[in-house]
């Protein structure tokens, strides 16, 4: 394997693992600050929040392993 294919690799996995952090900033901790500075939230809406969190903190932990598994190609 060249240098330049392993550059590639690890540009590829850097982009993926960006996606990863992406996704987790904006799906989990996005809804915890709201909820935290917006007293006028109703109580509903809670349970919808936690529910995409817990979906994006798991699509950002798949992101996250698939870009290790990209790695591994190198060897």
């Amino acid at each position: 394997m060249t240098g330049v294919e392993k550059e590639k690799i690890k540009l590829r996995a850097n982009f993926i693992n960006g996606l990863a952090i992406g996704v987790v900033l904006i799906g989990v901790f996005t809804p915890i600050t709201r909820a935290a500075y917006d007293p006028a939230m109703k109580g509903d809406v809670f349970l919808f929040m936690a529910l995409s969190a817990a979906v994006c903190l798991a699509l950002g932990v798949v992101l996250h392993y698939y870009a290790i598994r990209h790695l591994s190609e190198m060897r």
